[in-house]
């Protein structure tokens, strides 16, 4: 099993090849925001180190968010472009669940990401649906909360999981829980 997982929904840039046992990652913290420089780079490094070409892939696996709307456009977009060359079925990850999955982090179950001028983005494990709260609200207090980089293992977890029941997505489709910096400003 050869999967491609690509994660620039955060500062972090995150390209991984989940392969049976393994994980061959290449992972930038805090690139400065230079994921759509860097990311077909940075998934031929990680092809190359793991020995691996598009042709052996099995499946594609791709972060849509909730995070940097930015982010999430330049990922899903470099990952359907590799799907039309290589077409391969699609395991759309979804960032707040692999946090609250990450063993890295504590495994809390909830879990936030920082959205931003002063806000989370927020998943509680009380039924409340991802939405967008403010720093100081007391439920994020004490959610899982990290970058790509810090959460790639619960991102590993839901893929193989997924990979396992062949649970494919028709499409990727970016999670957004906020309009785009842009639209706010127009207010």
């Amino acid at each position: 099993m050869n999967i491609l997982f690509v994660d620039t929904t955060t500062t972090d840039l995150v390209v991984a090849l989940v392969q049976d046992n393994n994980v061959v990652q290449v992972c930038c913290r805090d690139d400065q925001r230079r994921h759509s420089e860097l990311l077909c780079n940075k998934v031929a490094e990680a092809l190359l180190l793991a020995k691996v070409d598009f042709s052996m892939l099995d499946a594609y696996a791709c972060a849509i968010g909730p995070g940097s709307f930015t982010g999430i456009r330049i990922g899903v977009s470099t990952v359907k472009g590799y799907a039309t060359a290589v077409p391969r079925p699609y395991i759309a990850v979804n960032c707040l669940q692999a946090l609250a999955l990450s063993q890295r982090l504590g495994a809390k179950g909830s879990a936030v990401v920082d959205a931003g001028n002063g806000y989370y983005f927020a998943d509680y494990i009380n039924g409340v649906a991802p939405c967008l709260v403010p720093y100081d609200d007391v439920r994020a207090a004490n959610a899982a909360s990290g970058t790509a980089c810090d959460y790639l293992d619960g991102a590993v977890q839901l893929i193989l999981q997924r990979f396992a029941n062949r649970q494919w997505d028709e499409d990727l489709v970016p999670l957004y829980i906020r309009r785009s910096q842009a639209e706010e400003n127009r207010k």
